[in-house]
């Protein structure tokens, strides 16, 4: 017992250690780049002109499985929580973990900095994503979504309010829930639309990115 126990505690040290970089303040993501890099050009080319179209831009790259474009539609402020999430190992605000097999799980959300092609945040995102979708436990279930979520196969997204601090909530009708989900979106100083949290029926509305209760 002793021995699963100091096994248990090492690979949660190992874990935390390949991480322990994003306990640096977050900065603008690697993945976009300096400016003209590839990477800045496919943000700046991504449509952000309008709630709407940033809610499109998301739930597009999310149901397609492109978790790195989906991290740089978030305002950098829900990138920033993200990063401490991760940092301090606390996964369970970013996927739907089991009470059982979570160290487990936690490795494969995380393995060690060596083995990662890219060691940006966003990328780092992207594998726990694909990792929580591969095993069910995906954050935000988007059954139901049509396929062409352009505005002329899809003229309304949902019911719009505009909140009394400058944000814009939409509430969107997916069929994996008893009710809308809101999804609140907010201007940046460049003019640009990003997403700010996403809030299904019956989360925590103070846990950012997803909702998801604390444990």
């Amino acid at each position: 017992m002793v021995r699963r126990d100091a096994a248990m505690i090492d690979r949660r040290a190992m874990l935390t250690a390949s991480v322990a970089f994003l306990l640096v303040v977050p900065g603008r993501a690697p993945a976009q780049g300096l400016p003209g890099s590839s990477g800045s050009l496919a943000y700046d080319r991504l449509d952000l002109s309008s709630p709407d179209a940033a809610l499109r831009a998301f739930l597009t790259a999310y149901r397609d499985g492109d978790f790195v474009t989906a991290f740089w539609i978030f305002t950098p402020e829900t990138q920033d929580e993200i990063a401490r999430h991760v940092a301090t190992l606390n996964l369970h605000r970013l996927a739907a973990l089991p009470t059982q097999n979570r160290l487990a799980i936690l490795a494969e959300m995380l393995p060690p900095t060596a083995d990662l092609d890219q060691r940006d945040l966003g990328f780092m995102f992207a594998n726990i994503m694909q990792v929580a979708q591969r095993r069910g436990m995906q954050p935000l279930n988007l059954t139901g979504l049509p396929q062409d979520l352009s505005p002329a196969n899809v003229p309304d997204l949902g019911r719009r309010t505009e909140t009394t601090d400058g944000a814009t909530e939409v509430a969107v009708t997916l069929s994996a829930y008893r009710g809308p989900v809101v999804f609140r979106l907010v201007k940046a100083r460049t003019g640009r639309w990003r997403l700010r949290q996403v809030v299904p029926p019956g989360s925590d509305p103070e846990s950012t990115p997803f909702g998801l209760p604390a444990r």
